[in-house]
């Protein structure tokens, strides 16, 4: 009975998880960061998915530890979900996302996720995580009103007749691998820890500021190079 109720649950969790990757695919993950060029023509629908498909791989193996600790761990205090609960939370996630998807409307994942989760673990007794849900609160509202603004602003600056479009372009990536150059990645650091390319080049090498500051500014205009 016990091994029943265990593999009905692992057969529950995959489909929930295997049912929330499709809504994540079909929903903000794909629509979000390609739309703008789909809509341009500058890219077609399946190449789009396509480079979303790999790209959200890459970003789940390489950098979604933060991620899952925090949903997994973080939005309820004195709680542990179980398998079910689990199972429970990611089917109503994905539905909730589904609905926004055949309607048109866009929701997005993470909303539904730690909505869902919290409701879960508050159910099973778990108290509220407050502090959690200052930063991300904070997070979801500074978030569009700071890319809002760098958008414009990045726009503006593309748009300006006065400056070579080629050196605006380099410049942008520089300061895209400025930014890749300090990201914390797990492949990076041993065990569950992160470290960023920075900061592993420092650990191997050592030197301090200065080989942090070199490394940074190598990746920068390698980055800007490239572009």
């Amino acid at each position: 009975m016990v091994l029943t109720t265990a593999v009905a649950t692992l057969v529950v969790a995959a489909l929930a998880s295997v049912f929330m990757a499709w809504t994540i695919g079909a929903g903000s993950s794909g629509s979000t960061p390609f739309a703008p060029a789909v809509g341009a023509n500058a890219i077609s629908i399946m190449r789009a998915g396509f480079l979303v498909g790999v790209l959200g791989l890459l970003g789940a193996v390489l950098q979604g530890a933060n991620v899952t600790e925090a949903v997994g761990t973080e939005l309820v205090t004195g709680e542990t979900l179980s398998g079910p609960a689990a199972a429970v939370a990611l089917v109503i996630a994905a539905s909730l996302v589904a609905v926004g998807i055949f309607t048109g409307y866009p929701i997005a994942t993470a909303f539904t996720v730690t909505g869902a989760v919290i409701g879960v673990g508050l159910a099973m007794g778990g108290g509220p995580a407050w502090s959690k849900y200052g930063e991300i609160g904070a997070l979801w509202i500074g978030t569009p009103l700071v890319g809002g603004g760098v958008a414009y602003a990045t726009a503006r600056l593309l748009r300006n007749e006065a400056r070579s479009t080629v050196r605006t372009l380099g410049v942008l990536g520089g300061v895209v691998g400025l930014i890749l150059g300090n990201v914390q990645f797990v492949f990076l650091a041993p065990g569950s820890e992160q470290a960023s390319l920075s900061r592993a080049v420092v650990t191997q090498f050592g030197g301090g500021s200065v080989t942090y500051a070199v490394t940074s500014l190598v990746v920068a205009l390698w980055s800007a190079d490239c572009s």
